[in-house]
């Protein structure tokens, strides 16, 4: 799931080409001007399940790649050649936590005093939400994001609308909202001076015959206690925050000059939130073994504390993260419809979205960590309590195309097909930010049962084929420059991703 997918049911079936045509009492979210169009009163309540949603995760050495340390590291690397697959979604569910599954609730109500120019409305939605859980074993997407989840839900949507004339209605909506971000992954660190911490604790454990006499205890063997792995894992991190009040608003405008055509604007505002909530890094041997040995030298550890970098090691390091901050973006969106005959609707959206406002994530740790801290030992700039992603994404412009056909005074069918852009760059693509190019088909049925109660129901698949990201392409998945530590997992190879998820959706719809 991503953007603008689990709000309505029938907007999804149109691939939301409805800022022309609004869908219903979810006009809130879409264009709150649409309200002017509804009975006096009217409640919608639904539900968006992705039923079927694979993620493929595909690793391939590189011919490009001549190996660490100049090839001198021959080891090869264990993925290349394999393949990792989803096994679920993944979501944030409020007061039960984080769990493997995927979903989006939506309910609405909108009310009108009887020959009133005003209609007020509330809703309850899920404006934006994507999440991805790899549960089978030695899955090697787990080095880049095993469980991840980034959402925002909407739990307060009061609405206003006015009816200026008989083909113009504006209107204004408030949503206070729950931001939420969890990750879940191995962590490794294939690079040159891994893998030299590597060679230097294979050397000879018999320090006699390489160092000269009385310097065997300043120099304990193993070197470096062994050093670093290449490509296995040495440790784990994990994160769950939140910001449980965000704020944003939306402006709408409608124009209906003629029964045949309309004309819709609707304007949604950025939500700025600073997520907190709970980290684990978590560390083995290795790593506890390699920590240690700096401790254990004699004039090496002085220096060592003098420069605030670890000389014990820990298991675990946990407390309280910050996401300095994080916008869903502001964006645009403009719609026609045309009925050239009357059952037949014809809709065509395009919309500005504001990606590029999106360029790092910022984790601000309540203590030094020690990966970071060996990280700025070996150049990186983000600061030793700092975790600092470049992101830099791009703004997009999206086209939206629907069909809706009007069968009897009962039924009706919509379809609808999108080309959806993805605002990440492939210089700075990662596994906890997997979205790639989709294509959207959708197609739906609207059933009236009575003049009160109707359904909507709608079937959508999204297909993302062949996101290649070569070797050296991003800086926060394959690049093997040593001074880019946070974070490439999979330095060295190339990356190809597939994408595929059916999604289901209903509303029951109620006037009375």
């Amino acid at each position: 799931m991503h953007e603008q997918l689990g709000v309505s049911t029938r907007a999804l079936s149109l691939v939301n080409a409805v800022t022309a045509s609004p869908p219903g009492v979810m006009s809130i979210h879409y264009n709150p001007a649409g309200l002017s169009s509804l009975s006096d009163r009217e409640m919608t309540a639904g539900m968006l399940y992705p039923a079927y949603l694979k993620k493929t995760s595909k690793f391939y050495a590189s011919d490009k790649f001549p190996g660490f340390l100049g090839g001198i590291a021959d080891e090869t690397d264990p993925l290349a050649g394999t393949e990792g697959t989803s096994t679920s979604g993944a979501m944030y569910i409020p007061v039960a936590g984080s769990h493997s599954v995927l979903a989006a609730p939506n309910i609405g109500f909108s009310k009108r005093t009887p020959g009133s120019d005003y209609t007020f409305a509330f809703g309850i939605y899920a404006p934006y939400g994507i999440g991805v859980s790899h549960k089978n074993d030695n899955d090697p997407a787990d080095y880049g994001g095993g469980f991840v989840y980034n959402q925002r839900l909407v739990y307060a949507a009061p609405s206003v609308a006015y009816k200026v004339s008989e083909t113009f209605s504006v209107g204004f909506t408030v949503c206070l909202g729950q931001t939420s971000e969890g990750v879940k992954l191995d962590f490794r660190a294939p690079n040159d001076i891994v893998a030299l911490t590597g060679i230097i604790g294979d050397l000879p454990t018999d320090v006699e015959e390489m160092i000269p006499s009385g310097f065997e205890e300043m120099l304990p063997s193993p070197l470096l206690g062994g050093g670093l792995p290449l490509y296995n894992s040495f440790g784990s991190f994990e994160f769950d925050v939140k910001d449980t009040f965000d704020t944003s608003f939306n402006i709408g405008v409608l124009w209906e000059p003629y029964s045949w055509f309309s004309f819709g604007i609707c304007y949604q505002s950025e939500a700025k939130s600073r997520p907190s909530g709970k980290y684990r890094f978590s560390y083995n041997d290795d790593w506890q073994n390699f920590i240690n040995w700096f401790g254990d030298v004699e004039g090496l550890n002085v220096i060592m504390e003098l420069l605030k970098l670890p000389i014990e090691s820990v298991n675990d390091e946990t407390g309280t993260v910050i996401l300095d901050e994080w916008v869903m973006p502001q964006r645009v969106q403009f719609g026609i419809k045309l009925s050239p005959v009357k059952r037949v609707k014809l809709l065509f959206d395009v919309a500005w979205i504001n990606w590029s406002k999106i360029n790092s994530d910022v984790f601000i740790f309540d203590q030094n960590i020690q990966l970071l801290q060996i990280a700025t030992l070996l150049g990186y700039a983000g600061g030793m309590d700092k975790m600092v992603l470049e992101r830099n994404w791009e703004d997009v412009w999206d086209t939206y195309y629907g069909v809706e056909i009007d069968l009897s005074n009962w039924l009706t069918t919509r379809f609808g097909y999108q080309k959806r852009k993805t605002a990440v760059p492939d210089s700075n693509y990662d596994l906890t930010w997997p979205i790639q190019n989709w294509e959207i088909f959708s197609t739906g049925v609207g059933i009236s049962f009575t003049s009160q109660l109707s359904l909507d129901l709608c079937g959508s698949l999204l297909v993302g084929k062949n996101h290649a990201i070569d070797y050296n392409e991003s800086k926060l998945l394959n690049n093997s420059d040593f001074i880019n530590i946070i974070y490439n997992p999979y330095a060295g190879l190339d990356y190809k991703q597939d994408t595929e998820a059916f999604l289901i959706s209903f509303n029951f719809n109620y006037k009375w």
